[in-house]
């Protein structure tokens, strides 16, 4: 009984890693063995929680999240929450348009319940040369959008595009 509870909730912790731009995510990944590897592991049956310590690193096909710590959490209906905490904790993934997708922050949480990823302190978002940086980074992947926010009032969001970039942008506006 206790190697099968962990094993559900191993099999679905790569799913929901996922998650940062989950709608272009390289389909094949969907298809590959979700591989935890960690120094160490405790599973608590009664709070229904895994925690892996100790260089943790998951993979599933493209893609790649590393943390000190990753606490996967779930109820009666399913997965609730995988948390990867580190300094920073580390998101990578390879979308279907072959444009790699990189996030860090103290914190990534996945939110299954409202399909939401939070990168919470230090929160850095990477595709291509453009970066986003704030306090909070916020991912809907169902309304496949993004917020960030600074700490406080005094706190800051910083975008930065690439001219190349900024140009191509306009020029897909101009066409019709």
């Amino acid at each position: 009984m206790i190697l099968r509870q962990p094993t559900r909730l191993l099999s679905l912790v790569g799913l929901l890693a996922l998650g940062i731009n989950v709608a272009n995510a390289k389909e094949s990944d969907y298809k590959e063995p979700v591989t935890i590897d960690s120094g160490s592991q405790l599973v608590e049956l009664a709070s229904n929680k895994v925690t892996f310590t100790d260089n943790v690193v998951v993979k599933q096909g493209t893609l790649d999240v590393r943390a000190s710590k990753l606490v996967v959490t779930r109820n009666d209906k399913g997965l609730q929450t995988m948390t990867a905490y580190g300094s920073p904790a580390t998101y990578y993934q390879v979308l279907d348009s072959g444009q790699p997708v990189q996030a860090k922050a103290k914190q990534i949480t996945y939110d299954i319940r409202t399909r939401t990823i939070t990168l919470l302190k230090d929160a850095e978002l990477k595709q291509n040369d453009n970066i986003v940086t704030g306090y909070r980074i916020r991912y809907y992947i169902d309304k496949e959008q993004m917020e960030a926010e600074g700490q406080g009032s005094s706190g800051r969001v910083k975008t930065i595009f690439l001219p190349e970039q900024l140009q191509n942008m306009n020029n897909k506006e101009a066409k019709p």
